[in-house]
């Protein structure tokens, strides 16, 4: 016996795995059809009321009595849960013990009968826990992870804006990394990936460990925030057990680096006015290369000898009394070079420096002073010569955190002038 031509039809298979023999679907539409109906028969695009539909078709097509199928597609007032519903039949109606049944059959009506009166289904089959379903809440739509940066920001205590930067930065990366937009896409993969993404650049030896620490512990500081707002918390929870993968790396120890009076000499001696003001404010004021570019002319009264500004890194009050010699600095610079702009150190342009371009301008002058030392060392003399003349006040130089002290160091500047003397001692005596 020869088979005729053409390809052989196409079956769509069942739930259970076995082929629905006459029923098919088509690639393009996406749609079911009676595989051998001419004209072609559609059923719909849903596989259960496709199924049904084929086969209140089938049965009619044999001779069979028509089979009643029924579309719930809900109403205003009491909406479908789902967006098609079959109904073959009532619960009464349907005989279980039917060997003729399709187990597919089978399965949508049970779907159908769940749906329109859980507690009645779970009598019948003697599931209690099928009744809880009646009393379930709506689900409730997944936070973006969109929101739950908009959250962080938005809440009443502020971060400083440098680490409010950062801190859009990190989640940016994190968003970007995992590539889903929802708490509820999150998964195991996804948050390892970023963690994996984040060891590498260390490991590679390209980033610090203070670099995967930021981050890491940046995420997990967002999704805790998320959880004052009350909105799906349970994947907030869930994402953040997945964060215990977070393995943090031990800080790098301080190392500072301290600059030699000799070497500060040399750069004072090459430096022109400009750098002269600046060498001179940050060896007196305890200041690193970012805090420099950030240094405002209102953060000064030179007529009292007084520095008082913010540490942006950490928000906390920072203050120093300023030496006659960098008085005379800061006063023969702004002699020199006038400007209309509000920070005090500005580019040849006009516009305020940045670290990047002031790191460069750093490299010109110490090459020129042959002296090998990075523009933070400045810091660190400063700092180291104030802790070994055994005094405290260094960290209000510095901005470091320290306590309630802080809130009245701004108004007596003078807490730390036998600081700032101590430092002057040491670099010009």
């Amino acid at each position: 016996m020869t088979r005729g031509r053409g390809r052989p039809p196409q079956y769509v298979h069942g739930r259970d795995g076995k082929i629905i023999v006459g029923l098919s679907c088509e690639k393009s539409s996406k749609r079911f059809y009676a595989s051998h109906s001419k004209p072609r028969r559609y059923f719909g695009v849903d596989f259960d009321e496709a199924l049904l539909r084929f086969r209140a078709w089938e049965a009619k097509q044999a001779g069979g009595a028509e089979v009643r199928v029924v579309i719930d597609r809900g109403t205003d007032a009491v909406p479908s849960r789902s967006r098609y519903i079959p109904v073959r039949g009532k619960l009464d109606e349907f005989d279980l013990a039917d060997p003729t049944r399709s187990p597919d059959v089978l399965f949508a009506w049970a779907r159908t009968e769940i749906l329109r009166d859980p507690v009645r289904f779970s009598q019948r089959v003697g599931i209690p826990e099928v009744a809880r379903l009646s009393s379930l809440p709506e689900p409730e739509d997944s936070l973006t992870l969109k929101a739950i940066g908009e959250a962080y920001f938005g809440k009443r205590r502020k971060v400083t804006p440098d680490w409010s930067g950062k801190i859009a930065q990190f989640w940016a990366e994190f968003t970007k990394t995992i590539g889903v937009s929802t708490l509820g896409q999150v998964r195991r993969e996804h948050i390892e990936r970023y963690h994996t993404a984040v060891w590498e650049q260390a490991n590679k030896g390209k980033r610090s460990p203070t670099f995967v620490h930021h981050r890491l512990t940046a995420v997990r500081a967002l999704l805790r925030c998320g959880l004052k707002s009350g909105r799906d918390v349970t994947n907030i929870r869930r994402v953040l057990d997945l964060c215990g993968m977070f393995e943090l790396p031990k800080k790098n120890g301080v190392q500072p680096r301290p600059i030699s009076p000799e070497d500060f000499a040399k750069l004072l001696d090459t430096a022109d006015t400009k750098w002269r003001a600046i060498l001179s404010l940050s060896l007196n004021c305890c200041l690193y290369p970012s805090e420099v570019s950030n240094v405002k002319k209102t953060d000064l009264d030179l007529a009292a000898g007084t520095y008082s500004a913010t540490r942006r890194k950490t928000g906390i009050a920072r203050v120093g009394v300023l030496w006659k010699r960098t008085v005379r600095a800061i006063k023969a610079y702004q002699a020199e070079e006038p400007h209309h702009s509000e920070y005090l150190f500005v580019s040849r342009e006009g516009k305020p420096w940045t670290p990047q371009g002031f790191n460069s301008a750093f490299r010109t002058l110490r090459t020129r002073a042959g002296v090998k030392v990075q523009f933070a060392s400045l810091r660190d003399g400063s700092f180291t010569a104030a802790v070994k003349a055994g005094l405290d006040q260094g960290r209000w130089l510095a901005g470091h955190r320290g306590g309630q002290a802080d809130a009245y160091v701004r108004r007596s500047p003078e807490l730390v002038e036998k600081a700032c003397r101590a430092i002057e001692a040491h670099f010009f005596t």
